[in-house]
């Protein structure tokens, strides 16, 4: 099986169309562009049926990959045998200038800071360069954010993205927050970030049903298991908690004067007698809504000693164990 990747495969079909100067048939193009499967040798007719279905889905696939990027590509049938088909590329298959501000630079550069010290960094640099290379430089408004990078190892993020895209099985060592490392064989559907924070959301092979990973808690490298191709990801990601439209819940956390801005800023001041007053005792009450308990109780514990949880009970209890493990750690 080709380890070849389906962006890969896609820009092998598109540079072998664009460079004959005649029609190629579908099995010339089996033949020719990295990344399809040639009939194997010496199979039975019902492996071969196979193969080349498998082949006639994942070139129709490719076609409808390229035909939207304003590729002119052609069906040509041959004159004598209209049901012999054969495909080319005409004219100029260059993509068209890229109209972008000096903002839109920008925002791709802190894609590409994402991107540092991962195995896509140097693709995303020539990528970036070649893009802004055309834009012409000036003043433009200050962004409303800064960059954002990965809390996980960005291997593990290279690694799924394109088991994402190539629609393969991966199998990793996670360590969940409720129990000990574990291998996990997962098809991998999404990708997307919370505050900061990568999580993966795909199908558990393992415990057959939908499943949520932090990235952050895969162990060791990302491996491809299976065909490629071997499964449809859902039209739209079902995020559950991950959605910013779910539900939230309220925390309780007490904040020494002048610190844990950004938890002051999503939430508002506790008044009345709505909690206990001692639990305040010269710290400010402030009531947050939160939809993760790891990414609030990371939040927590990077204050350093500058917040605790008044409550609810199950959060205080997850930042003191996992404080206390780190001043274990701390100790050796």
């Amino acid at each position: 099986m080709s380890e070849i990747s389906a962006e890969q495969r896609r820009l092998n079909l598109m540079l072998a169309l664009s460079a004959t100067r005649r029609r190629l048939t579908r099995e010339e193009i089996r033949a020719r562009v990295d990344g399809y499967e040639p009939a194997p040798r010496g199979a039975s007719a019902e492996e071969r049926d196979r193969a080349d279905v498998s082949f006639q889905r994942m070139f129709e696939r490719d076609k409808d990959e390229l035909r939207p990027m304003g590729l002119p590509l052609r069906t040509v049938t041959d004159p004598l045998h209209q049901d012999d088909l054969g495909y080319r590329i005409d004219g100029d298959a260059s993509l068209p200038d890229l109209d972008l501000t000096v903002q839109d630079a920008a925002i791709l550069a802190l894609a590409v800071e994402y991107w540092q010290g991962a195995s896509l960094a140097e693709d995303a640099r020539m990528g970036y360069a070649k893009v802004v290379s055309a834009i012409e430089h000036g003043d433009s408004d200050a962004l409303p954010y800064g960059g954002m990078s990965t809390s996980a190892g960005h291997d593990a993020t290279a690694a799924l993205a394109e088991a994402i895209v190539d629609r393969q099985a991966v199998r990793f060592d996670y360590a969940s927050a409720s129990s000990e490392t574990a291998r996990r064989t997962v098809q991998p559907w999404g990708i997307v970030m919370r505050s900061g924070v990568e999580y993966l959301v795909g199908f558990d092979l393992d415990r057959k049903a939908q499943r949520t990973f932090r990235v952050g808690r895969i162990a060791g490298r990302v491996r491809t298991t299976g065909d490629i191709e071997a499964f449809e990801r859902p039209a739209t990601l079902p995020l559950g908690d991950l959605d910013d439209n779910a539900a939230t819940l309220p925390a309780v956390i007490a904040l020494r004067p002048e610190t844990g801005h950004g938890l002051r800023r999503r939430g508002e001041p506790v008044v009345g007698d709505s909690v206990d007053p001692a639990a305040a005792d010269g710290w400010d009450l402030v009531r947050v809504p939160y939809r993760h308990e790891d990414l609030l109780r990371s939040e927590i514990l990077s204050l350093h000693g500058a917040a605790r949880v008044v409550e609810p009970e199950s959060l205080r209890e997850s930042v003191l164990a996992h404080a206390r493990a780190a001043v274990e750690v701390a100790r050796g």
